[in-house]
């Protein structure tokens, strides 16, 4: 269970400001600031709660609203199986049915770091996730944890409901739709992480890298546009593949397009994106 103890707002201007303290099982998070917050104050584009504040003890802390409790405990399988490796997630703290408390990673922002010695640390955010995509134990752990949240399905098509019965969003979720059953035994579920953006990852004095953002991470088929998704993408080359798995990694690639036109409320460029035409 989780709770919020509301502020003790005593002006007009302050009715806006988040709760003071947030519980998830037993532990107490005080202090709370908002993180993301495109549409509303802490709460991040895929509609979950994350907030930063501190424990009882002054420890600095992210809490954030999870998918599924399987997409909880596939984030803890997966931050101890990387804990001995130089490319890491926060330390879990505390978690129940639906959030995850880390621990505060304190560091330098890769997009902080200048560019000409950025291509140190992008090789190992390349493995990392050439690691997660095809080593076997992980592939193992995708198929274990398959309902734990899927970036496609369960983020990329949720952004489009709302817009499900305008013509060119209609059209592009039907023809993906059609494309996602034709591939359903072709494309193996793997482990997914599509949001390495640089403002995602953290360099530790210690040279240890942490992935901060986890919201996304799941398994399905979702990882086919991880690298793209990526910051490292100018990096790898462009997967050459055939039909039908082209076909889907493109109408899947239009979803992302689309869905972004739409939250900036662009639709002109929602309508050009959604042309099927142009794929």
């Amino acid at each position: 269970m989780h709770f919020f103890k509301s502020l003790n707002l005593s002006t007009k201007d302050r009715k806006n400001e988040i709760p003071s303290s947030f519980r998830v099982g037993e532990v107490v998070i005080n202090n709370l600031n908002p993180l993301g917050g495109m549409f509303k104050k802490g709460v991040t584009k895929a509609g979950r709660i994350s907030l930063s504040g501190n424990l009882n003890d002054g420890t600095k802390v992210k809490v954030y609203e999870s998918f599924s409790s399987s997409q909880i405990n596939l984030r803890k399988i997966l931050g101890d199986k990387l804990e001995k490796e130089d490319t890491l997630f926060p330390p879990i703290l505390a978690s129940d049915e639906n959030f995850i408390v880390e621990k505060w990673i304190s560091g330098k922002r890769l997009s902080e770091i200048k560019p000409n010695i950025l291509d140190k640390y992008s090789e190992r955010l390349i493995n990392f996730i050439k690691e997660i995509h095809y080593d076997s134990s992980f592939n193992e752990i995708a198929k274990a944890h398959r309902d734990s949240f899927c970036y496609l399905s369960d983020y990329l098509m949720m952004r489009l409901k709302p817009w499900q019965k305008w013509f060119p969003v209609e059209n592009l979720i039907n023809e993906w739709i059609k494309s996602d059953s034709e591939t359903e035994k072709i494309i193996q579920t793997r482990i997914s992480h599509p949001d390495l953006s640089l403002s995602n990852i953290i360099l530790c004095p210690n040279e240890n890298i942490y992935i901060v953002d986890n919201e996304l991470i799941g398994a399905g088929k979702g990882w086919l546009l991880d690298e793209r998704n990526s910051f490292f993408r100018d990096k790898v080359l462009s997967p050459k593949y055939e039909d039908p798995i082209k076909n889907f990694y493109n109408l899947s690639w239009k979803l992302r397009l689309v869905g972004s036109a739409l939250d900036e409320g662009d639709f002109y460029r929602a309508k050009r994106m959604a042309d099927l035409k142009r794929i």
